[in-house]
């Protein structure tokens, strides 16, 4: 058992300075550091949201009133797609959902929209503790 357990603590000691140093090379590309080139290709990428948002609105204006929302290859106007960037976009007659994900960022900094126009920047969370169950946070 005591071999068991002093095994158990070699190993976590001789990991913890490599998991510290896989963190601390990822290196996030939008923050507080944030060069102006990436700066530059993020505010591409809202701007592209925001086109989508102000191309659907549009959209419900006119002789199509009944089909409120438009696949995103068939909305006029929209600048080029941001550099880096995967783009999901899904609609029906109820709603869409756009999410542009930079695939450059070691940390998948993401934005979303919906059609309640709002524009979300996000990185997912890095915890990984298992199930919290709702109402207890």
């Amino acid at each position: 058992m005591f071999k068991t357990v002093l095994i158990g603590v070699a190993l976590g000691v001789a990991a913890g300075p490599a998991f510290a140093q896989g963190n601390a090379q990822r290196t996030c590309l939008h923050g507080g550091l944030e060069a102006p080139a990436e700066r530059a290709r993020r505010q591409q990428a809202i701007d592209y949201a925001v086109r989508v948002n102000a191309a659907e609105i549009s959209y419900g204006i006119g002789p199509r009133q009944n089909q409120r929302y438009r696949p995103l290859e068939e909305l006029p106007n929209l600048p080029a797609e941001p550099a880096g960037f995967a783009i999901e976009f899904h609609n029906d007659d109820r709603g869409y959902v756009l999410s542009l994900k930079d695939t450059r960022d070691a940390c998948h900094y993401a934005i979303f929209t919906d059609q309640d126009k709002l524009i979300y920047e996000a990185v997912p969370r890095t915890d990984t503790g298992g199930i919290v169950p709702l109402g207890t946070r």
